[in-house]
């Protein structure tokens, strides 16, 4: 199915989109490639251009540094094809514990399709400040596809499907916390403080 096409399905129809994506049998390899990266790249530009470019030519405050762009961007290309992994290993071990069916390729589409509207949402930070916010209005949209999707691609009880998610989220803040703090600690996020280059 044409990329944009699905972010359509997914996004308005979810109930009905679900069952279509549980029973493709994608490999997380092809879906990385012709789903997430796409996606994920539109969103690392769009930041990139909002965060830097525009706030050199617009009078919305101090340019921050094509340099801290650059690394500001990567970072966020990486992280959402990290944490789509990290999310879906969270999502397959949980799956017993739910009465669902661990399967990691399932697990997988769940976590790549509930990121769509926080990815997609992204985009929208190429408008300084208000991008942020849609951006982030769009990721807790995510959170209902997860709670819609979990019964369908890891057949588990819909009655469980709220706790479900509920612990796949605080198990994913938890993981990204530690990661984010590696990462300080190891000196990657102090680079894009290197405004001045």
């Amino acid at each position: 199915m044409p990329l944009v096409d699905r972010v359509r399905n997914i996004c308005v129809s979810p109930a009905t989109e679900w069952p279509v994506i549980e029973q493709e049998r994608t490999e997380p390899a092809d879906l990385t490639v012709s789903y997430l990266v796409p996606l994920a790249l539109a969103n690392a530009a769009a930041g990139f251009i909002g965060g830097t470019l525009l706030r050199a030519v617009l009078p919305l405050g101090i340019f921050g540094g094509f340099f801290a762009g650059i690394v500001g961007a990567c970072v966020s290309f990486v992280m959402t094809l990290l944490g789509c992994l990290l999310i879906a290993f969270i999502i397959n071990t949980l799956a017993a514990t739910f009465d669902g069916t661990p399967n990691f390729n399932q697990a997988f589409k769940t976590s790549v399709y509930s990121y769509t509207p926080g990815v997609v949402g992204g985009i929208a930070r190429i408008v300084p400040f208000l991008g942020g916010f849609v951006a982030i209005v769009a990721s807790f949209y995510g959170l209902y596809l997860l709670y819609v999707g979990l019964p369908v691609t890891m057949r588990a009880p819909k009655e469980k499907a709220a706790a479900y998610t509920v612990l796949v989220v605080v198990a994913s803040i938890v993981v990204m916390v530690v990661i984010t703090t590696v990462m300080s600690v190891l000196g990657l996020a102090g680079l894009a403080g290197m405004s001045q280059l």
